[in-house]
């Protein structure tokens, strides 16, 4: 234990603790206050913005200002939010009318009033070019003294409920004989020069480490895929984001290990009974069969106990389906009755018991955590968990547009589809394709169309 030489040392290292722990909520809500400062702002404007992912540091007038930027998707527009400190979770916010120059158009940030407060002013001053002039004259026509002044508590609560009803801080400050400035603080036409930070170096270098990664996880189950096919393993549990290439990656290693499908492996795909799974093992016994995206069985404790039978990692699997249902039989009750047992398999039924000799992969859409809450798979077959983020699933698809369906449309369209789903609330390479379909058919709101039907 640390034994401090005085009350004041104390308190310094107490204050650092407070802050050391405080740091990873403080910056939650920081990114929650972009989310909605930024829903609003699109709201309002219509303007589309999207959160770059890295922080970025400008130099102003000699100053750093570091924060996340917005990038508008219908003009080239860019606004930066910079992060509080001492209980204030947003400083400043910065508008870039053209997100490439080097002039930030305005900058508001305030001592007294919170930016959420500011808002429909910043907005304002984004959007009309007259009420920026008359602000402009505001702040020229201002004495200087005035802006020192502190505002009294009946004061602040006066123009925080003004705020509050929209009306102006122009307005405000004309009916209260207040200048503009003291409300809020404005800088305008700042030059600023933005840099390159350590952070964003490393956080682009992590991104392609992630990316190699996803790699070598879509390599490892084209191999294990392929030694399932032959016969080496047993079983194989692929789980989580849709859309990342899992099951175009086993069927590519099924068929290129020689097995044919119908013949030697077979796909279930979507929603599948727990009955219907279980015939499926029985028709096909002693071959490889897929199931995919047949999450549904796993919201049944039968579904769950039958996969963990069948993916277990002994030659022979005992399975069963004991529930009371027309499509079995029972087993003992038949097996001194070969010419009844006969009768019941030629109907389409099933014993409610088998020795299972197959191979199984099942693929999930759900989180690994979802799909086996309790270890029984991880603990019985080979489970890779696919979970990347949206950043490393973008870079990915990019790298791979050369090759993506459809392969011969020219990369230039490829490039426009890409950039069009970086705004989209479901980046995968399964919509990528959809979308280059609609493209490719000639649909002319093949963007609309694909943000509403795939």
């Amino acid at each position: 234990m640390r034994i401090f030489s005085n009350f004041e040392e104390f308190l310094n290292q107490y204050r650092l603790n407070e802050s050391e722990e405080s740091e990873e909520k403080s910056e939650e809500r920081f990114f929650k206050s972009i989310n909605v400062i930024s829903s609003y702002i699109n709201k309002e404007t219509g303007l589309k913005y999207k959160r770059y992912p890295f922080a970025v540091t400008h130099i102003i007038e000699g100053e750093k200002s570091t924060g996340i930027m917005l990038y508008s998707d219908m003009d080239e527009s860019a606004i930066k939010i910079t992060k509080g400190s001492y209980g204030s979770v947003v400083s400043s916010m910065e508008y870039f009318s053209k997100h490439y120059s080097n002039k930030i158009d305005f900058q508001i940030s305030s001592d007294t009033f919170p930016i959420t407060k500011l808002l429909n002013e910043f907005i304002r001053l984004m959007t009309d070019d007259k009420y920026n002039k008359s602000v402009n004259e505001s702040i020229y026509n201002n004495d200087a003294y005035k802006v020192n002044e502190e505002f009294d508590d009946s004061t602040v609560n006066e123009i925080e409920g003004m705020l509050d009803e929209n009306i102006s801080a122009l307005q405000i400050s004309k009916k209260l004989d207040l200048p503009y400035n003291k409300i809020l603080k404005l800088r305008k036409e700042l030059n600023s020069i933005e840099t390159v930070g350590k952070a964003e170096t490393k956080n682009k270098k992590s991104l392609q480490d992630k990316v190699k990664i996803l790699d070598e996880i879509m390599e490892d189950i084209y191999d294990i895929s392929r030694k399932v096919g032959a016969g080496a393993f047993n079983s194989l549990f692929i789980s989580g984001r849709a859309g990342t290439g899992k099951t175009f990656n086993v069927n590519r290693a099924l068929t290129d290990e020689g097995l044919i499908e119908g013949e030697d492996f077979i796909v279930v795909s979507g929603a599948a009974s727990v009955i219907m799974i279980y015939k499926t093992l029985h028709q096909f016994n002693g071959k490889t069969i897929v199931f995919d995206d047949c999450d549904s069985v796993f919201k049944d404790q039968t579904g769950r106990n039958l996969f963990k039978a069948a993916l277990d990692t002994k030659k022979e699997r005992k399975i069963s389906y004991l529930k009371k249902n027309n499509m079995v039989y029972d087993a003992v009750d038949l097996q001194d009755k070969p010419e009844e047992e006969y009768n019941a398999l030629e109907s389409g039924l099933v014993p409610n018991r088998f020795d299972f000799t197959g191979r199984v992969i099942f693929v999930s859409n759900l989180t690994k955590k979802k799909a086996d809450p309790d270890g029984a798979i991880r603990s019985r077959s080979i489970l890779i968990d696919v979970a990347p983020d949206d950043m490393t699933l973008m870079e990915r698809l990019r790298l791979l547009l050369p090759k993506l369906e459809p392969v011969d449309m020219p990369l230039e369209e490829k490039e426009e589809i890409f950039d069009f789903l970086k705004g989209s609330k479901n980046i995968s390479m399964r919509t990528f394709v959809k979308a280059a379909g609609f493209k490719t058919a000639g649909l002319k709101n093949w963007k609309r169309m694909t943000e509403r039907y795939v």
